[in-house]
């Protein structure tokens, strides 16, 4: 394998951890707007 493959796979595999760790950050984000939300909702109710 030549080394601009080499380095090209490297950087490939890195900007797919980044976007990984984005997504995973979103998604964490939205299920503790949605906690919040719903506790502030069953307060509410009472």
């Amino acid at each position: 394998m030549s080394e601009r493959s080499k380095i090209r796979r490297k950087e490939r595999e890195e900007k797919q951890e980044k976007q990984a760790n984005h997504v995973i950050n979103w998604i964490f984000g939205v299920l503790i707007a949605l906690a919040v939300i719903f506790a502030i909702g069953t307060i509410m109710m009472q």
